[in-house]
This record gives structure tokens, C-alpha cells and sequence, in this order.
């Protein structure tokens, strides 16, 4: 009797270490994450907090730091049988992630103090939904796509819902699970056709054997249609935006600043991972979706913010309406196209983060303060916060010369040189109309209000918005390091 035999691939040390270090800023950070985990669980409670946060930031320092050596020093290439790559794409992502992190733990510590939460779980989720947001920028498989996916909305689902005595927390956390778990159905199966159709999960290898398959072929257009669905609910893009402003006004303030910035990043990651990366004989037909989904995003983001009176619903709805900006990058595609993707997500970091952080100095112990006349008096209450509130409102208006004017003019010089100069003339238009919104937030922040108590804000929340504001305006001011970064890393196609 002949027994089949099973041929393994050999895989020594030396590539183990070789795919280790292509991923080594995630690998990092995992065992950082670990760490902090032993740690609230061996630490007394009185020095939990403090101790968890120092570990959470030291190990978004030391994955900062080897994602910027690698990116100086290091090839970038395949890892894992080309599950996963460490090339400048991957590292682009890896620093704003990190970057991110940082700022989120500073701002987040003197909040969860005010509201009686628990620290150590907190920092532990947000270094978990980090490392998804990590997986998701470096997979080069749709299976690994969807692991980071699920590893970053699981961890978001529960942060979400952090404050079990706030009903609209609660509330938050449901709605965002429900449609979250909607959301990555559509992905999974989306996914499953593309896969059918190649017969591989590796997006070049997809790529690769579906070059010259037929446009028409009904599994491929299912596939990309039903991922592009999946990939708009993740951006916020209308019109499926329905669950963003709740979840972004029930959930804690520095977890919808977390969101608004990470989610959209590394969803914008991922759209272009597969579609730029995996489908590019497609790209007529994905970009006509993404045209649709930005154009729509676009007029129902600005449109629906002049209404609101909460600025985390405003912030919630401007942020639908700069994901539309966004895909006018990923729609042109190219060098430029992608490039202006980068950049813009890279500042946007610094422009939303630094609006939504200044909302949480106004909360308190009986929870948020995030209607617009709290915001009554600020010049007065704290001056250098209002004046870093108007930078940040400007620069997501796009007044020139804030950083948010070059990245908008970045995005639309490349819709214009791919031919979408219809979508552009709408962005601009809807920008214009931007300008409402956004100047009548700052309208109560430099006008006397009743209510004219100084505002104190711990030294780690004034540091992260200090430098959230410095990076607004230096970025505007001298926009041409950090767009050849970006052109660096606009290569989603792998090393």
C-alpha cells in the first residue's frame, strides 16, 4: 500500500527571523500589549493605571521607533508566505498608528480619572485595536485583512461601550457591534467571490491571475461590489454612515477621537490594499462605486453638520464628509493619487484629534460636555486652548496656509489630472459650505459666556494638544517633507 506523501516547505531560523523583522513594529507592540496585560492583572489597583499607560506608551515609542528605523535603514519584502509585508506602505501606516496611540493615551488619562473608569483596560483596548490597525496596513491576504479587521472592531466594540453607567455608551457599543458585524459580513463575502474567481487570497497573486480575466466575469463585480459596501461602512462614507454620529456622540470622548482618526485610516489602508493592490484591471468599476460613495458622502456630511448643536455629532458628520475627500485620492489613483491619500490621512490625525481632545477638558464626573455653548467663553476659561480650537477648525475648513489647505489641494490636483474633475468641482463647492460649520464652532469659543471658570488641563492632555496644533501648522507651513514620505509609501502594490 503506497502512502501519499505530504511535501512541507522547509522554514529555518534564519527566515523566521527575516519574516519577523518585516512585521517587527506590530511584533513589538504585541509583546508590549502582553505585557500590560500580566501587568493589570499583577499590579495592585491603586498603581495599575499609572503603570499600564507607561507601558502602553513605551511600547508605541519603541514600535514608532523600529517602524521609522526600518523605514530609514531596512528592505522591505514578503513575510509569512506573503500573508504580510513590511514595505513603506506598511511603515507609513505603522508611525500614524502609533503616533496616534500616543496622543490618545496622553488626552485619555486625566478623562477617565474625571469619570471613576478604569485605566488599565482601557490603554490594553486601545493597543489591541493599534495592533489590528497594524495588521490591517501590512496584509498582503484576505485572510489577514480580515483578522486585523476583526482584532481592531472587536477591540472598538468594547471601548465603545467603556462607560457601563452611561445609557448612550451602552447604546453606542450595540449600534457599532450590530452594524460592524453587518459590515464585515458584506467583506467576508465579497472576499469569498474575489477568491472563487482567482483561487488564491494573496491580493498580488490575485492580481496576478486575474489579469486578463474578463470584466463582466458576474463573481468578480459581486465581489468588489459587496466589498466596497463592507470598506464604506468602515469609512463612515454615506450612504452607509447611518451608525456614525450615535456611536461617536455615545461613546467616550477620547474613543471617538481614537476612532475618527484610526478607523478611517486603516480602513482607507485596507480599500486600497485590495482594490489599488488586488484589482487593478478593475479599476473602472470600483471607481465608479467610489465615485458615488464620495460624492454622496460629500453632500450628506456637510449638509447634515450645519444642523447640529453636539460637536461630537458635528465632528461625526464633517468626518463622513472628509472620508468623500479622501476617496478622490484613492479613485485617481497613481503616484499622486495615492500620495495625497497619505498625506492628507497623516495630518487629518492631527487636525480631528486635536479638535475632539480639547472636548475632553470640558467633561466632567456626571459624563461629556459636547454641546456647542460648552464650548462658551473658552478665550477666556483657557486661552491657548481656544486658540489651538481655532487651529484645528481651520485647518479642517482648509484655510490656506493650514495644513488642511495643502492636503485637500493635494487630493483635488489629483482627481483633476485622472479626469474626475465633476467630483472635484463638488468637493470644492462642498467645502465652501464646510466653512459654516466650522467658523460657528469657534463663534461661542471667543465670545463671553455666564459660565467663565478657568479650564485646567493635565500637563499629558496640554502636551498632546500642543503638539497635535504645532504639527497643524509646521505641516502647512513647510508640506514637502511629509509629502515625499508619503510619496515614498504610495506603493500598495507590495516590495
Amino acid at each position: 500500500m503506497m502512502l501519499a506523501t505530504l511535501t512541507i516547505p522547509t522554514y529555518g531560523w534564519s527566515q523566521a527571523l527575516a519574516d519577523l523583522g518585516q512585521v517587527s513594529p506590530i511584533a513589538t507592540l504585541t509583546g508590549f500589549f502582553l505585557f500590560a496585560i500580566v501587568a493589570d492583572l499583577a499590579i495592585p489597583m491603586k498603581r495599575r493605571s499609572g503603570v499600564v499607560a507607561m507601558i502602553a506608551v513605551t511600547g508605541l515609542s519603541y514600535s514608532l521607533g523600529t517602524a521609522v528605523y526600518r523605514w530609514l535603514y531596512a528592505t522591505g519584502d514578503y513575510a509569512y508566505q506573503k500573508m504580510a509585508t513590511g514595505d513603506n506602505f506598511a511603515l507609513f501606516f505603522d508611525v500614524l498608528f502609533c503616533s496616534l496611540g500616543i496622543l490618545t493615551v496622553a488626552v485619555s488619562h486625566s478623562y477617565l480619572v474625571k469619570r471613576g473608569m478604569r485605566e488599565g483596560e482601557f490603554h490594553i483596548l486601545i493597543l489591541a485595536s493599534i495592533i489590528g490597525m497594524m495588521v490591517l496596513a501590512s496584509a498582503t491576504s484576505l485572510v489577514t485583512v480580515f483578522l486585523g479587521l476583526e482584532l481592531l472592531s472587536i477591540a472598538l466594540y468594547i471601548a465603545s461601550g467603556f462607560a457601563r453607567d452611561d445609557n448612550r455608551s451602552q447604546e453606542a457599543a450595540a449600534k457599532y457591534l450590530l452594524v460592524g458585524g453587518f459590515a464585515s459580513a458584506f467583506v467576508l463575502y465579497g472576499m469569498a467571490l474575489v477568491y472563487g474567481a482567482s483561487g488564491t487570497t494573496i491580493i498580488p497573486d490575485i492580481a496576478t491571475q486575474l489579469a486578463n480575466a474578463s470584466a463582466s466575469n458576474p463573481l468578480l463585480i459581486l465581489g468588489v461590489v459587496l466589498m466596497g459596501v463592507g470598506f464604506a461602512f468602515k469609512v463612515s462614507a454615506a450612504p452607509f454612515h447611518m451608525w456614525t454620529p450615535d456611536v461617536y456622540q455615545g461613546a467616550p470622548i477620547p474613543v471617538t477621537a481614537f476612532m475618527s482618526v484610526g478607523t478611517k485610516a486603516a480602513a482607507f489602508a485596507m480599500i486600497v490594499r485590495v482594490f489599488a493592490g488586488g484589482l487593478p484591471h478593475l479599476a473602472p468599476e470600483w471607481q465608479a462605486l467610489l465615485a458615488f460613495v464620495a460624492a454622496t458622502s460629500m453632500v450628506v456630511g456637510n449638509l447634515m453638520a450645519i444642523t447640529q448643536t453636539s460637536l461630537k455629532r458635528l465632528l461625526a458628520y464633517s468626518g463622513i464628509a472628509q472620508a468623500g475627500y479622501v476617496l478622490i485620492g484613492v479613485i485617481a489613483g497613481g503616484k499622486a493619487g495615492l500620495a495625497a491619500v497619505l498625506y492628507y490621512l497623516f495630518v487629518y490625525m492631527f487636525m480631528n484629534f486635536g479638535a475632539f481632545a480639547v472636548v475632553t477638558l470640558l467633561a466632567g464626573p456626571e459624563g461629556d460636555r459636547d454641546r456647542l455653548s460648552d464650548l462658551g467663553g473658552l478665550y477666556r476659561r483657557n486661552l491657548p486652548m481656544a486658540v489651538l480650537m481655532t487651529i484645528f477648525m481651520l485647518s479642517l475648513a482648509g484655510f490656506p496656509p493650514s495644513v488642511g489647505f495643502f492636503g485637500k489641494l493635494f487630493l483635488f490636483t489629483a482627481g483633476v489630472s485622472a479626469g474626475y474633475t465633476w467630483l472635484v468641482v463638488l468637493a470644492v463647492l462642498m467645502s465652501v459650505v464646510s466653512v459654516y460649520y466650522y467658523v460657528r464652532v469657534l463663534i461661542p469659543v471667543w465670545t463671553t459666556a455666564t459660565r467663565a471658570e478657568p479650564l485646567r488641563a493635565s500637563f499629558s492632555s496640554t502636551m498632546a494638544i500642543t503638539l497635535s496644533g504645532v504639527f497643524s501648522v509646521i505641516l502647512g507651513l513647510y508640506p514637502t517633507s511629509l509629502l515625499i514620505a508619503a510619496q515614498l509609501g504610495a506603493n500598495p502594490f507590495g516590495p
